[in-house]
């Protein structure tokens, strides 16, 4: 028992220095690209898109996956490049394209391999909509960063700290209801202080948004984890040292942006 225990512990510092070292260098890029906007952020998120439909074909159409991922990337970065040109609607051709390839060549996860095309698809074109066509683009793109940042580190150090009830023991096992909690606390003080600090005041109705959004966030991880369960991998790849892929570091944000997006663009939500 205890052999085992010092085992893990082993195990969890081992893979503390390459998780370190990678944050350390990612998290600069990330907020310099978002800080500078396009095209750095641009290029950016084609690259994160690309590689995660590359983790998600990998997954779910093994026998194509190079095929599939190299469609669905062509997909998505000629829906940026009409989105940033204006082309409206016809943006959704090229992924509607991917989206019946990837289902062809499917086999019996064909579902899974075309929702997949969809989903970070959407997430993508959303992401760029709200950095560089709203107003506050930079600030929003901020704000979401921080906000499904504060949810994962809330909701583990509450889940650590207090326990109880498992929030979906099938998908996450360690994921817990005070988790959830926590995490909605810390995304809400992350709308509180972006508001404060961009108009002075508190805005409360961007505090209850975000507190909504984490639960949005923790819908995402969720199904990334149910995703893997169902593949039965622990990572979706290992493209990042000690982090594992880039769903595993996004899945929160796939399910915030276009929910943020949606509020923004059709509710008119503003930071200031």
């Amino acid at each position: 028992m205890q052999s085992s225990e010092t085992e893990r512990q082993k195990d969890t510092n081992s893979g503390l220095k390459p998780r370190i070292l990678s944050a350390l260098v990612m998290t600069p890029v990330a907020i310099a690209a978002v800080w500078f906007g396009s095209p750095y952020f641009d290029i950016l998120l084609f690259l994160f898109c690309a590689g995660m439909m590359w983790e998600w074909a990998r997954m779910c159409v093994p026998a194509h996956y190079n095929g599939v991922s190299i469609v669905a990337a062509v997909a998505v970065g000629v829906a940026m490049l009409m989105q940033m040109t204006g082309q409206g609607p016809l943006t959704f051709m090229p992924i509607a394209i991917g989206v019946i390839i990837a289902v062809a060549r499917g086999g019996k996860n064909w579902l899974l391999a075309g929702f997949g095309v969809l989903y970070i698809s959407l997430a993508g074109l959303s992401a760029l909509w709200l950095r560089n066509q709203d107003a506050d683009g930079l600030l929003t793109i901020m704000w979401l960063f921080f906000l499904v940042w504060a949810t994962d580190t809330g909701g583990y150090a509450f889940g650590r700290a207090i326990g109880g009830p498992k929030l979906a023991p099938r998908f996450s096992p360690k994921k817990t209801w005070a988790g959830l909690i926590g995490g909605m606390f810390c995304a809400g003080v992350i709308g509180g202080l972006v508001t404060y600090f961009s108009n002075d005041a508190v805005n409360w109705l961007i505090v209850l948004v975000s507190m909504v959004l984490a639960i949005v966030a923790q819908i995402g991880d969720l199904g990334e984890s149910a995703l893997k369960r169902r593949f039965k991998v622990k990572d979706s790849s290992n493209l990042i040292p000690g982090h594992g892929g880039l769903l595993d570091r996004a899945d929160g944000m796939l399910t915030v942006f276009p929910v943020a997006f949606a509020i923004v663009c059709f509710a008119g939500l503003a930071l200031r």
